[in-house]
């Protein structure tokens, strides 16, 4: 077997168990995965603010929608979790608001 090709197997079977242990912690850590989404989305839309490619109007419009989204999918399946997730999504925007005034 070529070195290329070996390196080439190694890498994908690297992959493959990074891929997977990335799977358990999804299934094993649900409120870890939930706070580092939380995080990453909050730092993305104060980066689209920073860099003007959004609004603060615009910001707040998209988690407006983003909770009356989670907020209907919570009355439709009597879901729980969205219902929490809407307030959370709606905190954020309230708070957005505040720093922006």
């Amino acid at each position: 077997m070529s070195g290329q090709l070996k390196t080439t197997m190694a890498k994908k079977k690297s992959r493959a168990r990074r891929s997977g242990d990335l799977l358990k912690l999804l299934a094993t850590r649900p409120r870890a995965v939930a706070l580092a989404a939380l995080h990453v989305s909050e730092s993305v839309l104060l980066e689209l603010e920073a860099s003007e490619l959004l609004s603060p109007a615009e910001i707040r419009g998209l988690l407006k929608d983003a909770s009356q989204t989670l907020r209907n999918a919570a009355d439709q399946a009597d879901n729980r979790s969205c219902l929490v997730a809407s307030e959370i999504v709606e905190s954020m925007r309230e708070n957005f608001k505040r720093s922006k005034s």
